[in-house]
């Protein structure tokens, strides 16, 4: 029988996680695109200590829950680094059939959009 991967502390790991040389664990997945992502904390579990000068984040447990509820609900990964130009252009190809005067309006918020550092 094939034993099961463990951590350094002896914990057995579920599938796609792993802990690398210098204690942090890894969680690999296949978002919806089919590309290969990465995922890494400090901690396995929520209630595992995190290590001195390492900032609180989320244990690898948590973000796992995260991911496959993302995934089942259908949210795109790349939504949440989205800029706001690249969201109103994604809306704006969504609604192609306007008047010119309405594409002209939105050229021009498009513009401002571009320039401000928020955009």
């Amino acid at each position: 029988m094939k034993e099961k991967r463990r951590d350094s502390k002896g914990r057995i790991l579920h599938t796609g996680e792993s802990q690398r040389t210098d204690g942090k664990y890894l969680y690999k997945y296949v978002d919806a695109f089919g590309n290969t992502k990465y995922v890494y904390a400090w901690r396995l579990t929520p209630t595992d200590p995190t290590p001195k000068e390492k900032r609180e984040k989320p244990s690898l447990r948590e973000l796992e829950q995260q991911i496959r509820r993302d995934i089942e609900d259908g949210i795109d990964s790349t939504g949440k680094k989205m800029t706001l130009c690249q969201l109103y252009a994604k809306q704006n190809a969504q609604r192609a059939n306007v008047k010119k005067s309405t594409q002209k309006q939105r050229e021009q918020l498009m513009r401002l959009l571009k320039e401000d550092k928020l955009g």
